[in-house]
């Protein structure tokens, strides 16, 4: 048995069944697969940017809600230290004015109390001497 090892017809045959059978898998079988890989891959490219466009529009929209939160913080803070201002004015007012009105009360109180303290003693003077003229009276017996 020996060995022809120089090409033959049939090796013509096989290379062109071969590029035949390649091209057959080329246009059925590869070109629909790298097509899918291909359009997987710019859709994940387009979902990755608009990710990444959604992302900066969120983080610019958080910063400006937190500037605008921070502005109202800052804007609620000086209404409130207004009010508060104004609440303690209105309140020195009327401390003050109830304490005149207390210090008017107790100066009228005073001087009543003052005028009920003489007339007392006047009648206390008064009914200290009528009791101890009736005192007298009946320990001596007599009239005084």
């Amino acid at each position: 048995m020996q060995i022809n090892l120089a090409p033959d017809k049939s090796l013509l045959a096989i290379m062109v069944i071969f590029i035949i059978n390649y091209l057959v898998v080329k246009k059925f079988f590869l070109q629909p697969i790298v097509g899918v890989i291909e359009e997987r891959e710019t859709e994940r490219k387009t979902a990755e940017k608009l990710h990444e466009e959604a992302l900066a529009r969120f983080n610019e929209a958080t910063a400006q809600m937190e500037s605008q939160l921070h502005n109202a913080k800052r804007d609620a803070a000086a209404v409130r230290d207004r009010y508060r201002a104004e609440a303690g004015g209105h309140r020195s007012k009327v401390l003050e004015r109830t304490q005149g009105e207390a210090k008017r009360i107790v100066g009228e109180a005073e001087s009543k109390l003052s005028a009920d303290v003489k007339i007392a003693r006047e009648k206390i003077a008064r009914e200290s001497e009528a009791l101890a003229r009736l005192a007298a009276e009946r320990i001596l017996g007599r009239a005084v």
